[in-house]
C-alpha cells in the first residue's frame, strides 16, 4: 500500500457547495434586516440530537439539520427536519425560519410533535430521542411515526446516528497560514465573534477584521461568510490535528464562480516535536476509537491553552487483516506540539467503565503522561447554548500535574455511511457502495485493500488503474450520504508509489436530485 496524500480536512470547496447556496440565502435575510424570528420555542432542545439518522440498510434517512445565523454576535438557530423514506427521494421540511413548514412544534421530555396543517401535503412527525454514547460510538437514536397529512398513513420509523453538535466556541482560537508560520488569517471568539483577514493578499500580510453576518452549520462544521465589498464567498472548513491542533480549510472564491482557492489554517505555530517509534501496540484498535480534540482544563501553571488531540487510521488487507495507528498531539500552551505514535513502549488497558492509557516519558524522569477515558454524555458549553454535550471525558496526570478533559466530536465506522448507493447523477452508473468497515465497491469493483480515518471520514485506495483514490465522506441534506471523491494519477518512484495530478474531483451523493435544504420562496 502506498502512503496515500490522506487530507487533513478537505480539500475542495464542492463538499461544502450546497452548504453555502443555503447559507447565502440566510445571509441575505439577514443582511435585509427581515424579521426572524425563532419560531422553534421550547423545542430548541431538539438541536442537541442534531445529525444523519439511518433508518434501515435501503439507505433512508431522517436528518435534524441546524445552521446558526450569527448577526453581530446575536444567534439565530435554523432548523429543519430532512426525511428520505426510500433513500432515493427526500423532502425538506423547515421547522424555522419564514417558510416554516408546520403549524405547532411541541417538546416534550426528549418527544418531538410537529403537526401541520389539515389536508397538507406536509407529514406529521412524532418522534422520541434518546442519547446513547454506546461503546459502539452510537450517539443517540430515536423511534416514532410518519403521519402522511392527506391520507393519514402512518409508517413507523427508528434510527440512530453517530453525530454529534459542535458549537463554535470549541474552534476558539487563532489560525494562520504556511503551517503556523505565516499571518493571522482567522480568530474564532468563545462569544458568536469572528474575524477574518480579508486583505491577505500578495505577499501583504493584512490585518484581521470583524465578520459582523456569518452561518455556521452543526452537521458539517463549516462557516460562510462574504467578503465586505460582497465580491467574494468564503467557506472556512473546521478539523483537528495531532500537529497542527485546531485546522480548518479556508476557501473562497469569487461570487458566482465555482472555482475555489483552498488554503491551510492552523493553531500550532511552532515545529512539531516528533518522537520516535519502538514497535506496535495490540491496543490500538480500541485507542482508535477514542480519537478527538481534547481541551485541557487544570489548576496547574504547566497547562496553559492546553490539549491531546489523537487521531486514529486503520489499514485494511485482502486477507482481512486491519493495522492500527495512533498519533497523540500534546500541547502545554496550544501553540506548540509534541507528537506520539501508540507503541510498545505504552500501554492501554479496560479498568471498568473506562480506559486507561499510560505513555512513558523519561524528560524529566516519573513525568509520565496518564490518561483516563470514560464515554458519556457531559452538558458543556453552557454559555454557547444548552444542546451542547461532549461524547467523551478525561482525566489525568502529567509531571504530577493533574487535568481534566473532554472531547465533542466522535468516531464514525465506515459502516456509518452505508445505505444507498452514492452516484453523481441519478442516472449515473457509476457508484460508490460501503460494503462493510474494510471493503468498498467503486464502479462495480471492490476493494478491500484501504487506508480509513473514521474521525475525518476519509477513505484512500490505490484503483486498477493505479490511481489514487481519496473519499471523502459527509452528509449533505436532502442529498442524504456524500462523498467527495478526488482521484490523482500516481508513478513509482524509488520503489514508493508517488500521487502525481489530480484527474478528477467529483461529488457523489445518494440522492442526487435532493434539496439542499434552500427555503423555498
Amino acid at each position: 500500500m502506498s502512503n496515500l496524500t490522506i487530507p487533513q480536512i478537505q480539500k475542495t470547496s464542492k463538499s461544502a457547495e450546497q452548504t453555502t447556496e443555503l447559507h447565502n440565502y440566510l445571509l441575505k435575510i439577514a443582511e435585509s434586516d427581515a424579521p426572524y424570528a425563532n419560531p422553534i420555542g421550547d423545542a430548541e432542545p431538539l438541536i442537541s440530537f442534531n445529525g444523519y439518522y439511518a433508518l434501515n440498510s435501503t439507505g433512508s434517512f431522517l436528518t435534524i439539520d441546524t445552521n446558526l445565523l450569527v448577526k453581530n454576535g446575536e444567534v439565530t438557530p435554523h432548523v429543519a427536519l430532512i426525511y428520505s423514506p426510500d433513500g432515493v427521494n427526500s423532502n425538506v421540511y423547515h421547522l424555522t425560519g419564514p417558510h416554516k413548514a408546520f403549524k405547532t412544534i411541541e417538546w416534550t421530555g426528549t418527544t418531538l410533535t410537529a403537526q401541520a396543517d389539515v389536508n397538507n401535503d406536509v407529514p406529521n412527525f412524532t418522534i422520541e430521542f434518546t442519547r446513547k454514547d454506546n461503546n459502539q460510538q452510537i450517539t443517540s437514536s430515536f423511534k416514532g411515526k410518519v403521519t402522511q397529512g392527506l391520507s393519514g398513513a402512518i409508517e413507523n420509523i427508528n434510527g440512530e446516528t453517530y453525530n454529534n453538535p459542535i458549537p463554535m466556541a470549541m474552534y476558539a482560537g487563532t489560525y494562520y497560514e504556511d503551517k503556523g508560520k505565516g499571518a493571522e488569517i482567522l480568530k474564532i471568539g468563545t462569544n458568536n465573534t469572528l474575524q477574518y483577514n480579508y486583505t491577505n493578499i500578495g505577499g501583504n500580510k493584512g490585518n484581521l477584521q470583524n465578520v459582523g453576518l456569518f452561518v455556521y452549520n452543526l452537521n458539517m462544521y463549516v462557516f460562510s461568510f462574504s467578503s465586505l465589498d460582497g465580491l467574494f464567498n468564503y467557506s472556512i472548513i473546521m478539523g483537528t490535528s495531532a500537529e497542527g491542533g485546531m485546522v480548518c480549510n479556508d476557501l473562497f472564491s469569487l461570487k458566482n464562480s465555482h472555482l475555489s482557492i483552498p488554503r491551510s489554517l492552523q493553531t500550532v505555530t511552532a515545529t512539531p516535536v516528533k518522537k520516535p517509534i519502538n514497535g506496535t501496540n495490540t491496543a490500538s484498535k480500541e485507542l482508535a476509537k477514542f480519537a478527538g480534540f481534547y481541551h485541557i482544563n487544570s489548576s496547574s501553571q504547566v497547562f496553559n491553552n492546553a490539549f491531546i488531540s489523537i487521531e486514529g487510521q486503520y489499514k485494511t488487507h485482502k486477507d482481512g487483516i486491519e493495522d492500527y495507528t495512533v498519533t497523540l498531539g500534546v500541547s502545554l500552551d496550544g501553540t506548540s506540539s509534541t507528537v506520539y505514535t501508540f507503541d510498545s513502549t505504552m500501554s492501554f488497558v479496560q479498568n471498568g467503565n473506562s480506559w486507561e492509557l499510560t505513555v512513558p516519558i523519561t524528560t524529566p524522569i516519573g513525568s509520565d503522561l496518564k490518561i483516563k477515558f470514560t464515554r458519556q454524555y457531559k452538558s458543556v458549553y453552557k454559555n454557547a447554548g444548552s444542546y451542547y454535550g461532549s461524547v467523551v471525558s478525561i482525566s489525568g496526570s502529567y509531571n504530577v500535574a493533574q487535568f481534566t478533559g473532554e472531547t465533542l466530536l466522535n468516531v464514525v465506522p465506515l459502516m456509518g455511511f452505508a445505505g444507498a448507493p452514492m452516484k453523481v447523477t441519478a442516472s449515473s452508473n457509476k457508484t460508490i457502495v460501503i460494503k462493510s468497515n474494510s471493503e468498498i465497491e467503486y464502479h462495480g469493483t471492490s476493494y478491500k485493500t484501504l487506508t480509513i480515518v473514521p474521525l475525518m471520514y476519509i477513505v484512500g485506495f490505490i484503483d486498477k488503474n493505479e490511481d489514487e483514490v481519496i473519499l471523502s465522506l459527509g452528509t449533505d441534506g436532502g442529498k442524504g450520504n456524500t462523498c467527495l471523491t478526488t482521484v490523482r494519477s500516481t508513478e513509482m518512484v524509488n520503489g514508493k508509489r508517488k500521487a502525481g495530478s489530480i484527474k478528477s474531483i467529483e461529488l457523489y451523493t445518494a440522492v442526487p436530485d435532493g434539496s439542499a435544504s434552500i427555503p423555498k420562496h
